[in-house]
């Protein structure tokens, strides 16, 4: 993502001195990553999000952790991008935990309306037990990459392209195609 201002430390100097162009300019860098990271599961919280990412930004800048151009614009990116995984892996409060034994899904996969995942990890449950291994790892389990590549003994680009093997068969399981393997 390319941003109009090549000095983001100015830009957060500007910011802190109560410029409110520089919020503008750093909440659209923010809303250009969370475009390029396709958040859109989370966007009623775009907002939320982007105040987040200024909030912690103007006080690691008041405690003088960023010093250059390049590393505030990188601190900005990782922070949103770290933000957007912390809410697609934290279940909303208040919400239901799932019971032992899945609901039954209709047609579309929804179970009663309540949680739709349960018909996505059904279809999960007919793909390849090595797809299903990696899949619940990351997703349900909730480890890293490097934590399920070490577990398996494989390279992390291997273990990378085998879960986007099962995505891509779990898309195809999803949208009725016979090509389900």
């Amino acid at each position: 993502m390319t941003g109009r201002s090549d000095d983001w430390v100015a830009v957060v100097d500007r910011l802190l001195a109560g410029d409110r162009l520089a919020l503008l300019e750093i909440d659209r860098l923010v809303t250009g990553v969370l475009v390029d990271l396709r958040a859109y599961d989370v966007r009623p919280e775009w907002d939320e999000l982007r105040g987040e990412v200024v909030r912690s930004l103007l006080a690691n800048a008041r405690a003088g952790r960023l010093g250059e151009p390049r590393a505030v614009r990188g601190y900005i990116e990782i922070l949103t991008r770290h933000r957007v995984v912390e809410r697609l892996r934290t279940p909303p409060a208040g919400a239901e935990q799932p019971a032992a034994a899945e609901p039954s899904a209709d047609a579309n996969g929804a179970a009663d309306g309540r949680d739709a995942g349960a018909g996505i990890w059904a279809a999960v449950g007919d793909l390849p037990a090595e797809h299903q291994r990696l899949l619940d790892g990351v997703y349900r389990q909730g480890k890293t990459y490097q934590a399920v590549s070490e577990e398996w003994g494989l390279p992390i680009v291997t273990m990378k392209r085998r879960l986007r093997e099962a995505f891509q068969s779990l898309r195809r399981r999803l949208s009725g195609d016979a090509r389900v393997g």
